[in-house]
């Protein structure tokens, strides 16, 4: 009836440390997606507040995006809506006009790798819009 159980401790703590381990791996995978979508937030704040103090829609906002997106290593969409610009040529936006940028991105999530074919992943779809206001005054020759 006895029956030997001698060395079943170690197995149940080996089985017990991997499942732990994966979990933890499985946490920190997931981590990056958090991460990349708070890069992608800055990246958009960062935009949205050259905007406000130029008070347009400037080379120097396309300078500071792409800057940005290198430094970052995401690729987002940009673009510019809700705007209504008081100098249609120079996209110049007067003072407390309100405007909305937003980006989009979508984040490859890798679920399994294999060795001989290409990994397994997940397309997340990614959209920050952050609605910023002109904080400079356009006097206007008519």
């Amino acid at each position: 009836m006895l029956v030997n159980r001698k060395g079943s401790a170690y197995y149940e703590l080996i089985i017990k440390t991997l499942v732990v381990i994966t979990l933890m791996a499985t946490v920190m995978s997931f981590l990056s997606i958090f991460t990349t979508y708070l890069s992608l937030n800055q990246v958009c704040r960062r935009v949205v507040r050259v905007i406000e103090l130029e008070g347009q829609v400037s080379d120097n906002v396309y300078d500071v995006f792409y800057r940005l997106k290198e430094q970052t290593g995401l690729s987002p969409e940009m673009s510019i809506g809700d705007v209504n610009y008081c100098d249609e040529q120079n996209q110049k936006i007067q003072l407390r006009d309100t405007f909305t940028v937003k980006m989009k991105y979508n984040y490859a999530f890798t679920v399994f790798r294999p060795s001989s074919s290409p990994p397994v992943q997940i397309i997340i779809p990614m959209e920050v819009r952050i609605t910023g206001m002109s904080e400079k005054y356009w006097k206007l020759l008519e």
